[in-house]
């Protein structure tokens, strides 16, 4: 094996506990054996190893790295051993590389006015140093009958808690919902999407719903008719 077999190496970090490094090799490597991964602090000789692990599809190798503190201006100098052999060499800045935990504990309760409200609660809490800092938020749902149509909505101010109006759902569909977050002071990855929640959609049309929909309809209605008085009678 050479070192143009190692392809696809990255790393990221949750910016709390770990940095985890990641790499593409063949089907049936055995990553605990073939390979391994040294770690050093740029202002320190001392070096550390990694055992890598074989992702559960086999064709990845995964290093979970446990460091004692994160600030941002650290990287580690990282060297990629295969049977012993030092075969790839890599710098990374973890505070460069953040990809964080996904939001926890999404909860959905549906209001008095018929829409629907989703809460969660960030996955960082202090001392982390993510805790507190400027977050937007994606949300998704979808009918649970159809996943692949699904509705994005982009929430790009500080809260925890988003509005899923009734009147955009169809009535009477199970419906899923799924939420993830980006730090904007660390944009370099989105977190893998939340836990789902799933909500039912009994969505009844109000009156001003009613009046919101014939109010368009009937000018539509009125100009359609008077083009085609005004046709009728110039002819």
């Amino acid at each position: 094996m050479t070192a143009g077999h190692i392809q696809e190496f990255a790393c990221f970090t949750d910016y709390d506990k770990e940095l985890v490094c990641h790499w593409k090799v063949h089907a049936q490597t055995n990553c605990s054996k073939e390979f391994l991964l040294c770690y050093s602090k740029e202002t320190t000789s001392v070096s550390n190893m990694c055992v890598p692990e074989n992702e559960k599809d086999s064709l990845r190798c995964t290093c979970t790295i446990y460091p004692d503190y994160f600030v941002s201006g650290l990287t580690y100098i990282l060297a990629l051993q295969f049977n012993g052999t030092d075969m790839w060499n890599y710098n990374v800045t973890p505070a460069l590389v953040v990809k964080p935990r996904a939001p926890k504990n999404l909860a959905i309760e549906k209001a008095e006015n018929g829409n629907f409200n989703l809460s969660w609660e960030e996955s960082y809490s202090p001392p982390s140093l993510l805790s507190g800092q400027p977050v937007i938020y994606e949300v998704k749902y979808w009918r649970k009958q159809h996943p692949t149509e699904i509705s994005v909505k982009a929430i790009n101010y500080q809260t925890k808690s988003f509005e899923i109006t009734a009147s955009s759902l169809k009535r009477g569909y199970d419906y899923v919902a799924s939420l993830r977050c980006n730090y904007t002071d660390y944009p370099a990855y989105w977190s893998e999407w939340s836990e789902e929640v799933e909500f039912h959609c009994d969505y009844q049309m109000k009156a001003e719903d009613i009046l919101q929909m014939a109010v368009p309809t009937s000018c539509i209605l009125i100009m359609a008719g008077s083009a085609i008085c005004y046709f009728c009678f110039t002819k």
